[in-house]
């Protein structure tokens, strides 16, 4: 028995996209240029976000032949692949094998052979079947200059093909025969749509597709190299201008994580106050081109169709929420909206809105009485440093300073580089530095443990010792782990944690070397990279302020890499000024290096950063400046791309003027409710200095109803804390009696004599 093709009605088989689009609620202009660009971008050579040379061009042609409309693109790979026939390529789709995504000839050539795209956002969508609904007659010719030099071409007729596409001379003749049109002379491909749809025309001719154009591919754009573009007639398709000045803005600083599994690689929120805002409503977006929009919750009335916001997710995110849009990649398809991927985009993106509704003042609710209680409790601050400054005590500083002590990983070394998978007997070898600034030696205690992450609870102890480390050196121990069930959770992953304190302060700091027994480390599991201010010295103690004429010395930034691999980093240093749009006035340096994984460094950036006035006057006299650190990727790795945006920190300073924000530098305040506490109040010391005061307590909720005596009851329990602050940082000088030395007191007199303190500075500040 000789099997055939079933009989198919083509027209009615690629009608379906009018449908669909007619169903998401978009016009054809807009369906036609998403499906027609994705198709380009789902070219390019590379899909690590690569552009240059890239040109992806929408227009209309008249010959005499008639009337076309050409999507063509350049810098792409063209169609490559076997030159098959079409009866060779129907026999292997009866067999039911699939066409690689390397045999682009053949899967264009054919219906129903998509998918494997890796550098666009579509999959099995209209792909190319939208060229035939564009046209009226249901046909598009197609060429293409490939990378290997060949020249191919064929048509499309309402389903029909030639059998074998024309190559090379041939092609080139049945191209200008059939169109009128010269060969394409660029690698790439090119679509001619024979007597295009009238809408579609009018869309191009007139500029309504630009529109269309921007919304979808707005992020793509601003990515373009100067070599790269997408243009319509030829003309290229620019950034809307403001999309982003609006009254209120957020955009999100770092990637983060919302739910294992699930990271947020992008995040921006603008409402617009006087609805200027050209677009509305939150969209997601995937490989560059906007998706859909996302239903948020606990939106204003007053702020409908007044913001606009945009959502980009991590590749795994992505691909699980490719497997529920529909078929034409303009939203969820019907009834897979309870999808986790869509319904953890959904309740990310409607927490990041109201958390930032409510500190803009537009939601009124508990989260607004908790930063009113946040406010209040940063003015007590501000006011207890003010009574301590007036009291001549010494002031515990501000910003950053060099530790007391540190401790960092070194050489470390797993069985197999780069990879933290481990299996019974392998070695995980090691080495501790600890480093002591104080200016007498010490005594400390570390402890070296496996612990299992998800419980907290430790499975082995591998070393602990107490040992004298002498003023201002440095000491390095080396360690090995032979990893066994019996000192390691089985098939789970493991955690080398590391605690080393000063005996006798409290002062404690902790490590993390994670590790993986018989089991691949997930991706969402990786950790990312941190960058602080680790010193800069001001012309004077415990203020920021800094005058013309004036330096900032020894300026260095630390830098921790957190991941299972290697950074290779950049670091720009700039000087900015605030208020100003374009804020940029000074590149300190820009500096590169490598950290190992796990490992951190301190980069010294420069011994000295003058604040001439010939420099700064044409910009301020006064004001308020910043210390911008910017870390760069220096080179590719799985993580990153050369180029992208790591992390930052910015540090305010005040040019010929006071802080602006009193003395409320010396620590912070939080509060948190946790009526199972006992503690009413506590604190943190050392350069995350905190303190906090339990909300849940029943002291503090027996005086709710009474404002006042509430604001003295928090009021009495940071100035206790702020004095134990002192005592935690070895400020003994305000605890001196009577010429005693306070770290000589037996501990019953020095317990008597942080009491009285307590109780004399609180007197002291009623008065």
């Amino acid at each position: 028995m000789e099997l055939t093709p079933i009989p198919q009605n083509f027209k009615n088989s690629v009608d379906w996209i009018l449908g669909a689009y007619e169903d998401a609620g978009v016009e054809f202009p807009d369906g036609f240029q998403k499906d027609a660009i994705q198709n380009a971008v789902g070219a390019r050579k590379t899909n690590k976000n690569k552009w240059n040379g890239f040109k992806c061009d929408i227009s209309v042609v008249e010959t005499d032949k008639g009337q076309y409309l050409i999507v063509e693109d350049s810098g792409t790979v063209g169609l490559m692949g076997k030159n098959r026939s079409a009866e060779e390529i129907n026999g292997l789709m009866a067999r039911g094998e699939s066409l690689p995504s390397s045999e682009r000839l053949s899967r264009f050539t054919s219906m129903f052979n998509s998918g494997g795209n890796t550098t666009g956002g579509g999959l099995f969508g209209a792909g190319k079947s939208v060229y035939s609904v564009a046209s009226q007659t249901y046909t598009y010719y197609f060429d293409s200059l490939r990378e290997d030099g060949l020249y191919v071409a064929n048509v499309n007729k309402r389903g029909q093909v030639n059998s074998v596409a024309f190559e090379n001379d041939e092609a080139k003749k049945f191209i200008y025969d059939e169109t009128g049109l010269a060969e394409k002379k660029t690698a790439g491909t090119r679509v001619i749509i024979e007597s295009p749809k009238s809408e579609l025309v009018n869309a191009i001719k007139n500029g309504d597709i630009i529109p269309y154009i921007q919304e979808s591919w707005w992020i793509i754009i601003q990515r373009l190299t100067n070599d790269s573009a997408i243009t319509v007639n030829g003309k290229p398709v620019l950034g809307p201008n403001d999309i982003k000045a609006g009254t209120h803005v957020f955009e999100l600083q770092n990637p983060e994580t919302y739910t294992q599994g699930y990271k947020v690689k992008h995040f921006g929120f603008y409402v617009f106050d006087d609805g200027n805002n050209k677009w509305s409503g939150m969209s997601y977006y995937r490989k560059g081109m906007k998706i859909g929009e996302i239903d948020l919750k606990d939106i204003p009335k007053k702020l409908d169709k007044k913001f606009w916001g945009y959502v980009e997710v991590d590749e795994a995110w992505e691909e699980e929420l490719s497997e529920i849009e529909d078929r034409v990649h303009f939203g969820v398809s019907k009834g897979k909206k309870n999808k986790a991927s869509y319904q953890n985009l959904k309740n990310y993106c409607s927490n990041k809105v109201k958390d930032n509704l409510v500190e803009w003042g537009y939601i009124k609710d508990k989260e607004s009485e908790d930063k009113k209680l946040k406010d209040e409790m940063k003015q007590i601050a501000e006011d207890i440093q003010d009574l301590f400054d007036r009291l001549g005590f010494e002031d515990l500083g501000k910003g950053p300073k060099k530790p007391d002590f540190d401790v960092r990983w070194q050489n470390i070394k797993y069985p197999e580089e780069g990879n933290e998978r481990v299996t019974t007997g392998d070695v995980i070898r090691f080495s501790v530095r600890i480093r002591s600034s104080y200016s007498t030696d010490k005594n400390f205690e570390y402890k070296l443990a496996v612990v299992n992450p998800q419980t907290g609870l430790e499975k082995f102890t591998i070393d602990k010792e107490k040992i004298k480390i002498n003023s201002n050196t440095t000491k390095v121990l080396d360690f090995k782990h032979t990893v066994s069930k019996d000192n390691s959770e089985y098939l789970a992953e493991n955690r080398i944690v590391l605690r080393v304190k000063v005996i006798g302060s409290g002062k404690e700091k902790k490590k993390e070397l994670p590790y993986f027994y018989d089991i691949d480390r997930p991706d969402n599991s990786r950790e990312n990279v941190s960058l602080v201010l680790h010193e800069c010295e001001f012309p004077r103690p415990n203020s920021r302020r800094i005058n013309f004429g004036e330096s900032l010395k020894n300026v260095s930034y630390l830098i921790e890499n957190k991941r299972s691999s290697l950074l290779n980093y950049r670091l720009n240093v700039s000087i900015h000024n605030v208020s100003d749009p374009a804020p940029k006035l000074v590149d300190i340096v820009s500096l590169t290096g490598e950290i190992k994984p796990y490992e951190e460094a301190v980069v010294s950036c420069a011994d000295e950063i003058a604040f001439n006035k010939e420099t700064y006057e044409g910009y301020l006299t006064e004001g308020v400046l910043e210390l911008r650190a910017r870390l760069i990727a220096n080179a590719d790795d799985d993580q990153y791309e050369k180029g992208d945006k790591i992390t930052i920190y910015y540090y305010k300073l005040f040019l010929n003027v006071d802080e602006k924000n009193g003395k409320n530098d010396s620590f912070d305040v939080q509060s948190v409710d946790a009526p199972d506490d006992y503690r009413r109040s506590w604190y943190a010391a050392g350069n995350g200095r905190t303190i906090t005061v339990n909300v849940g307590h029943v002291a503090y909720l027996n005086v709710s109803d009474y404002p006042d005596i509430q604001h003295e009851y928090m009021r009495e329990q940071m100035l206790k804390q702020y004095v134990l602050l002192y005592l935690a940082e070895g400020k003994y000088d305000m605890f001196r009696e009577q010429e005693k030395d306070f770290a000589a007191l037996e501990p019953q007199e020095a317990a008597d004599q942080v009491l009285n303190k307590i109780e004399s500075v609180y007197h002291q500040s009623l008065r």
